[in-house]
């Protein structure tokens, strides 16, 4: 049975649009929503974040980088993990695009990734605007992403025990709102 459903999720990331940096072609399909992962703080550069929608790795990267990740509009739980796990539900409307900051926070020997979602109207850009002038959205090819799904097979199958159980407590997760959108011009001038 375990085969049988890691067959069946390895299947649906094959299928499945692969992720691309398109900093060139900012309009986003009225079909799809549009995800900026972004990593614009040095603290903690070589520490791994690893990225996921729902029980599907997308990415995994250190630094200062970002991650454009295309997906279905609608519902998902965007989420990521270092020495922790951070989750954002999140609720997309096609055509537009969002953006959520992965803070890196040190305390003794741990390394943390914190989630946050960009509301451009009060979110500090100075270093996301920096960081999206110098460098485009990091890449996978879908043989990488094969590989990261397999890697992270019980992380994946822990870290959604472990939204569950907060969920079932009640714990309040951090929302991206549709209204959240960003028009991805205005963060990077150089795109058309």
């Amino acid at each position: 049975m375990k085969h049988l459903l890691i067959g069946l999720i390895l299947f649906s990331i094959l299928i499945s649009p692969s992720v691309q940096a398109q900093d060139s072609e900012p309009v986003v399909s009225s079909n799809r929503s549009v995800i900026y992962f972004v990593r614009a703080n040095s603290m903690g550069s070589l520490v791994n974040f690893t990225y996921f929608d729902g029980e599907k790795a997308i990415g995994k990267f250190n630094g200062r980088k970002y991650l454009k990740y295309e997906c279905e509009p609608g519902q998902h739980l965007f989420w990521a993990r270092s020495e922790n796990r951070s989750f954002v539900e999140a609720n997309l409307e096609g055509g537009k695009a969002y953006m959520i900051e992965a803070l890196p926070r040190m305390g003794g020997l741990k390394a943390t990734v914190k989630l946050v979602p960009v509301d451009v109207k009060s979110h500090n850009m100075k270093k996301i605007k920096k960081l999206f002038s110098k460098r485009s959205a990091i890449t996978f090819t879908q043989q990488e992403l094969l590989e990261l799904q397999e890697e992270m097979n019980e992380v994946i199958i822990r870290g959604m025990e472990r939204y569950n159980k907060g969920k079932e407590k009640g714990e309040r997760m951090v929302e991206l709102k549709p209204e959240m959108s960003i028009d991805i011009s205005t963060i990077n001038p150089n795109s058309k």
